[in-house]
């Protein structure tokens, strides 16, 4: 009797152990299918590091319509065959808040790296759910070429502090584009130029620096092409594709 009371007592705790274990992997498998597409994109930036393969670095940064969200990452789809056009898509998602959220518009910023970069990549197109996609072609070869932006100051009273201070100040603002957030510079004074005398007592000077941004700017057409955003309808596609298994 003692024995069975036992053997009862041992068959509850092993069931126990299990529902407990099976109720862990069903929420764990719940909060990966709780992810979802963002709403919208606003910004996408890029570059490609020098090595043999490249290594691609992607900024993304989307638009909420509430605090909350967590897991925001990006998802890179896979091809039964690299697509023709060399775009390679992604998704930028987030799981929502469960509880209460502040229901304000917020941001939200995934990077991805990808090693060992293949040659057919020409570009990336990453989607959003209501905004339609944002897409950035780049030339592998051409990419990784130093960027180089030129930036003017001119002083009227001929002060090269002056002159130079303002072309820094230009530079500094121009570090954030394409949402990037801690970028660095280097720069150098390329040219020096002024004008003096005259009737109206001219005393100008104009200073022209040369920078390099880390990491690089985009390059001018996708800069242009980063401000418009084409949705894309209900029944639209680009092509079948497979989102990459989390």
């Amino acid at each position: 009797m003692k024995s069975t009371k036992q053997l009862k007592i041992v068959l509850l705790a092993v069931a126990c152990v299990w529902a407990s274990t099976s109720l862990v992997q069903a929420d764990k498998k719940k909060s990966k299918s709780e992810a979802i597409t963002v709403e919208k994109i606003l910004s996408v930036s890029h570059q490609l590091q020098k090595s043999k393969p490249p290594t691609l670095i992607l900024d993304v940064v989307g638009e909420v319509p509430t605090g909350g969200y967590t897991d925001v990452h990006l998802d890179r789809a896979v091809y039964a065959k690299p697509p023709e056009d060399g775009i390679q898509d992604y998704y930028l998602k987030a799981k929502p808040p469960t509880g209460i959220a502040i229901t304000v518009i917020s941001e939200v910023k995934a990077s991805d790296v990808w090693t060992d970069l293949p040659a057919w990549v020409k570009g990336v197109r990453v989607h959003g759910k209501n905004q339609g996609v944002k897409v950035i072609h780049f030339d592998q070869g051409h990419e990784m070429e130093p960027i180089r932006r030129t930036f003017t100051g001119v002083s009227s009273k001929g002060s090269f502090e002056e002159a130079l201070s303002t072309a820094l100040a230009k530079l500094n603002r121009a570090l954030g584009e394409g949402g990037v957030m801690d970028a660095t510079s280097s720069w150098k004074v390329v040219r020096t130029s002024g004008q003096t005398g005259g009737i109206a007592g001219l005393n100008q000077i104009k200073v022209v620096i040369s920078a390099e941004r880390q990491p690089p700017w985009q390059k001018e057409q996708s800069r242009k092409q980063d401000r418009k955003i084409k949705p894309v309808g209900k029944n639209q596609s680009t092509r079948e594709i497979k989102p990459l298994a989390q």
